[in-house]
């Protein structure tokens, strides 16, 4: 559904900054809080829905008590955090960042609805965002979340299916900026080049992990990778250079063969305006299959990295402990 289409994108975005017109909902002198976000054209009461999320903050064990806006609607938290990723190459020697380390002051916006960037919803002192989103019912939602934050890499997420349920434990690993340009940039640079791929400049990169049932960013049990599944990547895409598993020190290293048990894999080079799935395959383990979109859009808003992160990502049923097969 995109936003109930072109029709309604400006409805929905003035519902999002100022509130839905007296036509369409009840209660036009009600503003909503900036977080919470209108999917639908169904008749709803803004002050009943804002009641129900102050009502929530103010005890967050307390679910959403959104059956009191009927049958037609529905709505949903959604929230995450932002991981602090990669190694600080300014330290003497070098050491991998706190993995509980996060970046606050980060914007958090939806590629599919680009309208939502101007709300400027951003990560808190603790790394974490918080949406609310008020959708009709028993109709599943595509959002793909961008992050950017000045001097830092512009990333976008897989797509993210949003039904009717709370998702609270998304995840992203956002790349340290001084260890992407000064340290896995010119090394990915100069492996391809050395490899095959004299010309090569790097322009974007897609990322999975492919892990444990309990791999996740929530998680401290470490390393969540699956090692010894392969990846299949479709429709197959012969102008992209991948796969490219990541070794267990969690750098691309074109000498492994499979996943290790960092997990990561990538792709460089993705072609833009395509949609990517991807999946891993291991004898007795069923995995998900994840969705890329990369877009125009992408390119002009900066966008250079494509991560799905756990546990959103390529976990599939394996609970073996970790770094055990």
């Amino acid at each position: 559904m995109r936003l109930l289409q072109t029709g309604l994108v400006l409805a929905v975005f003035s519902a999002l900054v100022a509130g839905c017109s007296d036509s369409d909902n009840d209660d036009p002198g009600v503003e909503l809080q900036d977080n919470i976000l209108v999917f639908t054209d169904k008749r709803f009461s803004r002050r009943l829905v804002q009641d129900i999320v102050d009502q929530h903050e103010a005890n967050p064990d307390v679910p959403l008590q959104d059956d009191i806006l009927g049958p037609a609607v529905s709505l949903v938290k959604l929230s995450g955090k932002t991981n602090h990723f990669g190694i600080d190459i300014q330290l003497q020697p070098p050491e991998y960042i706190d993995y509980h380390a996060t970046v606050p002051g980060t914007r958090v916006w939806i590629a599919e609805y680009p309208e939502t960037r101007d709300l400027d919803l951003q990560t808190d002192d603790t790394g974490w965002w918080t949406m609310y989103v008020l959708k009709d019912r028993d109709l599943d939602l595509e959002f793909s979340f961008i992050f950017e934050k000045e001097d830092w890499i512009t990333t976008k997420t897989n797509v993210n299916l949003i039904d009717d349920n709370d998702n609270t434990d998304f995840a992203i690993q956002f790349i340290d900026p001084y260890y992407y340009q000064y340290g896995m940039l010119p090394f990915v640079e100069k492996m391809m080049r050395s490899n095959g791929y004299p010309n090569f400049f790097f322009s974007n990169a897609m990322v999975v992990t492919v892990g444990k049932s309990w791999g996740s960013m929530h998680d401290d049990r470490l390393p969540h990778g699956d090692p010894g599944a392969l990846v299949s990547l479709s429709p197959e895409t012969p102008d992209a250079i991948g796969p490219i598993y990541f070794n267990k020190s969690v750098i691309p290293d074109l000498n492994q063969q499979d996943v290790s048990v960092d997990g990561g894999v990538t792709w460089l080079n993705m072609p833009v305006n395509g949609t990517y799935r991807v999946t891993a395959h291991k004898e007795g383990v069923v995995y998900p299959t994840v969705t890329f979109k990369i877009t125009d859009a992408d390119v002009e808003a900066g966008v250079e990295l494509f991560i799905a992160s756990p546990p959103d990502s390529l976990e599939g049923d394996n609970d073996s402990p970790p770094g055990e097969y």
